[in-house]
């Protein structure tokens, strides 16, 4: 066990470990069932820029949590993730045409969103925990994730199972497997 950890912080098995997390981030974030509404009823997350960073670091921060669940093992490894997350945020902004000069004012305001997510989602987790229920994780998407769209109830409610049901399946995920075969999500929710 400690002969894979040692292996995945070599610099090139470190890296390959690091794309296949975020790879699985995005592939998961991407599928359509968060941006759109069975049969035209619901609202889903907004179709947009916004939207999508808004669905990725969902994602990122469930396996970031799972990564930090290992302790000081995985934390170089969680870092590189957030490091290689926000290069690509940096080269998709400037694929999308905006300015040297906004870029990187730009990816430290989204670095700011992230953390503050993270905080939200987190805390609304350990609330869940008690004797809130549901209701803070529901309030933080809410938030957070839907944004503007004025989603209605059920559609927050599918969104609260689905963070709940993703940060079960990926503590349960053993390590080697969530280190050499990337982060196991559950099915996104019909929103």
């Amino acid at each position: 066990m400690i002969a894979l950890i040692e292996r995945l912080f070599r610099s090139p098995r470190r890296q390959a470990a690091v794309l296949r997390l975020y790879a699985g981030i995005v592939d998961q974030a991407r599928q359509p069932e968060f941006y759109t509404a069975a049969a035209g009823e619901g609202r889903g997350v907004p179709d947009t820029v916004e939207g999508r960073f808004e669905v990725v670091t969902l994602h990122a921060w469930l396996v970031m949590r799972r990564l930090a669940a290992e302790g000081a093992a995985l934390a170089d490894l969680n870092q590189a993730l957030f490091d290689h997350m926000f290069t690509d945020l940096d080269f998709s902004l400037r694929e999308l045409g905006a300015s040297e000069m906004v870029v990187g004012k730009k990816v430290k305001d989204l670095g700011k969103h992230f953390y503050g997510r993270a905080d939200a989602y987190e805390s609304a987790l350990k609330v869940e925990a008690g004797e809130g229920g549901r209701k803070a994780l529901e309030e933080a998407l809410d938030r957070n994730l839907f944004g503007s769209t004025l989603p209605d109830g059920p559609e927050v409610a599918a969104m609260a199972l689905y963070v709940l049901a993703a940060a079960g399946r990926l503590a349960a995920q053993p390590r080697e497997s969530l280190l050499v075969d990337g982060p196991a999500f559950p099915a996104s929710p019909r929103l």
